[in-house]
């Protein structure tokens, strides 16, 4: 009978080797990701401008596409990243989302005291400006996503 039993060092070794497997998958690519995700939230976000049934469309469509996105970037680095964990990167995407929920009731806001005021307009410069918020946040991610992953700490 043989012992199969590892060794501490070992174990540790393999623990090492699989975090740096995880973090070299993360850490390359990135920018088409965090492009397209932009967009949507651009998209999901600037729609709210619109009346029903396109604000509802907006959402929908926005939902879906992120959907597509996750199971498209899980496929590509064989992890399913949820954007809640390691304990800082959570942190981002939380504030993430809760800018996009005020950028939202912000927009619902702003239609509803300047009623006057064409809602493409409204929608343009509040896409723009969630995309670029969207992009920086995303990079923000995953910067924090790799420096929480990083081995030599």
């Amino acid at each position: 009978m043989t012992d199969d039993q590892q060794t501490p060092a070992e174990a540790l070794a393999a623990i090492e080797k699989s975090r740096r497997a995880v973090h070299d998958r993360v850490a390359g690519g990135g920018w088409r990701y965090d492009l397209t995700y932009s967009v949507i939230a651009a998209g999901m976000v600037a729609g709210q401008v619109f009346d029903v049934p396109y604000n509802v469309l907006a959402s929908t469509l926005g939902v879906l596409g992120l959907t597509i996105i996750f199971q498209r970037e899980t496929k590509r680095t064989g992890l399913r990243l949820t954007g809640v964990s390691p304990r800082w990167a959570r942190w981002v995407a939380i504030g993430l989302g809760l800018l996009f929920a005020a950028a939202m009731i912000g927009l619902l806001v702003i239609r509803r005291l300047m009623p006057e005021t064409s809602p493409l307009l409204i929608a343009g410069v509040a896409g723009a400006g969630v995309f670029l918020i969207a992009l920086i946040g995303s990079r923000i991610w995953r910067r924090v996503y790799r420096a929480e992953m990083r081995l030599d700490r």
